[in-house]
Parts: C-alpha cells; structure tokens; sequence
C-alpha cells in the first residue's frame, strides 16, 4: 500500500490559517527529518509545521527513532 505524508506549514493569520504542502514523503521517518529541519530554522511564531497522512494531522510531541532489540 502506497502512503504519503505531508509537511504541511501553517501560517496563522488574523483572517485564519494558511495551509501550504512544503513536502511530501514516502516514510514517517522522512517527513520527521524534514520537519525537524524546518522547526529548527524557524524564526516566525506566526508559523508552525505538521504532519498530516490521509487520515489527518499526526500528533507528535516528540521525534525518536526506535530501535528493535529482537534482531
């Protein structure tokens, strides 16, 4: 099954949101790097950063890599 993930910015504005795809990844590792590299450059509190996949925005606090320890 093919699946995209989306770095989405968002920029608030006091009419509302502005929503503009900076990104697309084919893995939730991707994505997060890019994200991470994005919120780290950053300098705007009027702009923040999200993930979205086809079935909505991520919630992500934190950023980790997992590593299996049956291998």
């Amino acid at each position: 099954m093919d699946k995209t993930i989306l770095v989405v910015e968002v920029t608030a504005y006091s009419s509302g949101n502005h929503y503009t795809i900076k990104k697309h990844a084919e893995t939730l590792d991707k994505a997060s790097e890019y994200l991470v590299a994005l919120k780290n450059l950053n300098e705007d509190k009027d702009i923040t950063y999200r993930l979205f996949n086809e079935f909505g925005q991520f919630e992500v606090d934190k950023i980790e890599r997992v590593v299996d320890d049956n291998k």
